[in-house]
């Protein structure tokens, strides 16, 4: 684990531990690298060249159809042009947009659980991979922040999987990378089996900028991207742009590596996008 992994609040005696295990981690894994043939990032069958098997490879389910202008929900059917979701229309979110290459079940689903549990981030860089051409596609971006993780929750997972995908995507698309600069107040419950409106309450206030710090000079007028391994109902998107857009960005869009589809959540009907406040005017309302 280097340095800019580590997500604020951690406390330090146990952030250098994991810091140092990180490191040895990465040493033998480059020793084993080279006495070894490269093996499937998620099966571990024998490959020709590192990244997934051509069984992992084919069982990823990619977004293809039609999706919601706004949060990027897959929409129940082509509107033949820009539509937003019945969500998005009746509470447009904070960010601009949000996107993410893969729809979170059958391979997809077990490649994003192998990096938040499994101890797998070497497949973080196969995943900055695919989310960079999405993430070109929100427009250009000043600055690359992950969703953080509060050092409770770090302490089990011995990294921040949003920050390690975020490091992986900023080196593929040329931007900083601000691992510290959103913070989690507080301690909240895992997401998990929670519906819309209950994931909505649990992270409210949970996201901050710190006061005070260098960092925060750089959000002023930043077009800033922010990075999720799932993208869900968007609570915890929403969380973070607010408090981004209270700190002084001019704008959020988020990319997840995964997108969970949600039939019949939110997309039952679709709206002109241009019905909703433009991507400057979020500020207005928070």
């Amino acid at each position: 684990m280097v340095e800019d992994t580590v997500d604020g609040g951690m406390r330090p005696a146990a952030a250098l531990g994991r810091r140092m295990a990180g490191l040895l981690a990465g040493v033998g894994r480059v020793l084993l690298d080279a006495a070894l043939p490269p093996l499937c990032g998620l099966c571990r069958a024998p490959v020709d060249r590192p990244g997934l098997c051509g069984a992992c490879w084919s069982g990823l389910v990619f977004v293809t159809g039609p999706v919601c202008d706004r949060c990027g929900v897959p929409l129940p059917s082509d509107p033949g042009g820009p539509a937003v979701c019945g969500g998005c229309a009746a509470k447009p979110p904070a960010f601009a947009m949000a996107r993410a290459p893969l729809i979170y079940e059958g391979t997809s689903k077990r490649l994003v659980l192998a990096l938040k549990h499994g101890d797998a981030g070497h497949l973080a860089p196969m995943l900055g991979r695919l989310m960079a051409p999405v993430a070109r596609g929100l427009g250009p971006v000043d600055l690359v922040v992950p969703v953080p993780l509060h050092w409770r929750r770090r302490l089990k997972r011995r990294d921040n999987q949003s920050a390690v995908l975020a490091r992986a995507l900023a080196g593929e698309l040329g931007v900083a990378h601000e691992p510290r600069l959103l913070r989690r107040a507080r301690f909240t419950a895992s997401q998990g089996n929670k519906g819309r409106e209950a994931r909505a309450r649990n992270v409210a206030g949970a996201m901050r900028v710190p006061a005070g710090t260098a960092l925060r000079s750089r959000l002023a007028g930043a077009r800033v991207l922010l990075v999720d391994d799932v993208l869900t109902t968007g609570a915890t998107a929403e969380a973070c742009s607010r408090a981004l857009i209270r700190a002084g960005a001019a704008a959020v869009v988020v990319i997840a590596a995964a997108r969970v589809p949600a039939p019949g959540d939110g997309i039952r009907h679709m709206v002109d996008p241009a019905t909703l406040p433009a991507e400057g005017e979020a500020s207005e309302r928070l």
